[in-house]
Formats: structure tokens, sequence, C-alpha cells
């Protein structure tokens, strides 16, 4: 696809994955980039212009790579700045709140799409070719939501998937919450320090490396705000309890 001179992103929020999108965007359409820490514009000056907020926030594609307990005072707080027929883009981990605080907080004239890209610089270091990314049209023009899904599966050969955004939530406690709750808990355990270690050992010592990667700010949020994340929890619980008593671990029940 050619490259549309009229086309410009901003990603707000430089952190591990902002940067990382924000790279990948780069290689095809002008990239503007705000963190509230200065100190990040160091990290993208081969591949973007750290602009300031109100910069950003007029370009007409704005990715937001912003925390989750964050997003919605951003919303709030800027929402005067941002134009009529800007194109908003999250990426969070999960999609029923946050779709709501948009609707909310945003007005019918600023457009919407909701995304989330399911790899990371970790999973995705080797490139983005065949990874998925989670697509969900929220209040925008078919041509704008068209162009998007174009650039992904074109231009960064991304594989898009649309899904409900309450299925999509479901499934995610599933990859995202109960691998979290696994990985740390063998962190803890400082696996990475066994001397002697089979191939299984070893693969999940790597989903541990992987998990500590991210912060425990993410964590926390996709916990608190996943609706079904505490369900997925519970029933890890109940199954492990299971397993347990089956092995003799603990003492049958009454």
């Amino acid at each position: 696809m050619a490259k549309n001179k009229a086309v410009e992103f901003a990603v707000i929020g430089a952190g591990r994955f902002g940067i990382f999108w924000a790279r990948h965007i780069s290689a095809f359409y002008p990239v503007s980039m705000y963190d509230i820490n200065p100190d990040c514009r160091k990290a993208v000056s081969d591949f973007a212009q750290w602009r300031d907020l109100k910069e950003c926030l007029t370009k007409p594609y704005i990715f937001l790579t912003v925390p989750i307990r964050r997003l919605r005072k951003f919303l709030s707080e800027h929402r005067q700045i941002i134009q009529p027929g800007t194109t908003i883009i999250d990426c969070a981990s999960i999609k029923e709140p946050v779709m709501k605080w948009v609707g909310q907080e945003l007005s019918e004239e600023t457009y919407y799409v909701a995304s989330h890209p399911l790899f990371g610089p970790d999973s995705a270091r080797a490139g983005l070719k065949d990874h998925m990314i989670t697509l969900i049209p929220g209040r925008v023009p078919y041509e704008i939501y068209h162009f998007l899904v174009s650039f992904f599966e074109n231009d960064l050969q991304l594989s898009v998937e649309n899904i409900p955004a309450q299925e999509h939530d479901r499934l995610m406690a599933y990859n995202l919450s109960l691998i979290h709750h696994l990985g740390r808990t063998f962190d803890g355990m400082n696996i990475s320090r066994i001397p002697l270690m089979m191939d299984s050992l070893s693969k999940l010592n790597s989903i541990s490396k992987v998990v500590m990667n991210d912060s425990e700010e993410l964590f926390a949020d996709f916990y608190t705000f996943n609706r079904f994340s505490r369900q997925v929890t519970d029933q890890f619980r109940e199954q492990f309890g299971r397993v347990l008593k089956n092995a003799g671990s603990e003492p049958p029940g009454p």
C-alpha cells in the first residue's frame, strides 16, 4: 500500500510496548510521540518525533498506550483538545471497560476503534508477521476502519480478528491473568536458579521470564478491570486443590 501523505499517527505513552509499536508504524507513516517522562525521548529519537501532548492530540490517528488505570482520567482531561474527526485507538488488554469509558468521556464527533495487539516486544522480537491483533469498530466510519484493517494486514502483516468485547475479555482472562499468576509464582520460587532443568521446566521458566518483563501495574490493572479474571483464578484454585488432594498432599475433606 502506498503511503498516504495525509496520514499521521501519534503514540501517547512511551513504555516498552508504546516504543515498540511506534517503531513498527514509523516504517510506513510519520509518528509523533509523547510521554509524561521526557527522558523517554532519547529512546525514540531515531524513528519518531517527540512532541508535546497538545500537538500529539491534533494528529488524525492516535494510539493510546497508557496504563489502564490512567486511561479514563486521560480521556476526561483531554477531551476538549481532541479535534472532531480524530480516530482514537486504544491498545489496552481489556475492552469492555475501556469501550464504556470512551463512550462516556469522548464526544460523538471523535471516532474510536478498540484494539488489542496480542504480542509485545518479547513475543514479536523477530517481527510482526502473522501475529494477531483484535480490532473492534467502536464508533468509526467504514473507510477509516477499512484503512486500519488494510494497514495492519497488508503493511504490518498482522492477522486481524474481530471479536466481541465481552468474549475478548473472557478469553484474555485465561491468556493473561492466568499466565501472570503462574509466571509470577515461578519467579517467586526462583525456578531460573535450578541447576538441572528438564525441557518442560525450562519452558515454564521461559513463561516466567516473559511475564516478569511486564510491570506489576499492568498485572494489577488487568486483574482489577477484567471482570472474568477472578473467575479464572477461582477456577484455578479449585482445580489445583483437586490435584493436591488426588496426590495425597492434602487430607480428604469431610
